[in-house]
């Protein structure tokens, strides 16, 4: 029995003198996190983000079949959310430069088929009178949150020449600078 209460009195001096040898703690230090973000000017067309330098396409403007001779023939630009869209970062002012086609010739816009082309025109507004002409640019006025809608109307005719029967097309550079 002698040797036993020995071992437990040997066993509660050690656990004692480990839990007097640990130190309490009593004390705290606080510090920081420094968290940041850079959040440049940023503009999107039709909802897609212009990180790149390529916006795609931003629609099309299709008009109706034709016969050789026809007169005054209206279209619209039709993208992916119907008319364009533009929506900039707040207090940013961009502006849309609708720039040259791919048939231009002596300042007018041509859409071409097998060396054959037809004039046609661009414009702001439905009435088709205010004309936009190659390299106008649009400002798009200060932005807020809201995207603004920038729609894009065409005319053709074949100003009384019978034209040859193909489909005609043209490409037209358009530019969104903020």
């Amino acid at each position: 029995m002698f040797r036993s209460n020995t071992i437990l009195a040997s066993v509660t001096a050690a656990v004692l003198a480990a839990a007097a040898a640990t130190p309490a703690l009593a004390d705290t230090a606080t510090g920081t996190i420094a968290v940041a973000l850079n959040v440049t000017n940023a503009c999107v067309v039709n909802g897609a983000g212009s990180a790149s330098a390529n916006l795609g396409s931003l629609g099309s403007i299709q008009f109706p079949d034709q016969p050789g001779i026809f007169g005054n023939v209206d279209g619209q630009l039709i993208g992916s959310l119907g008319t364009l869209q533009v929506q900039c970062s707040p207090n940013v002012a961009p502006v849309l430069t609708i720039g040259s086609g791919a048939n231009d010739n002596a300042g007018k816009r041509r859409m071409a088929s097998n060396g054959n082309t037809v004039a046609y025109r661009l414009f702001t507004d439905s009435a088709r009178t205010n004309e936009i002409g190659i390299g106008q640019q649009l400002p798009l006025g200060t932005m807020s949150t809201a995207a603004v809608s920038v729609p894009i109307y065409a005319r053709v005719t074949s100003a009384g020449q019978l034209l040859a029967a193909g489909s005609y097309t043209d490409t037209v550079q358009v530019t969104l600078t903020w």
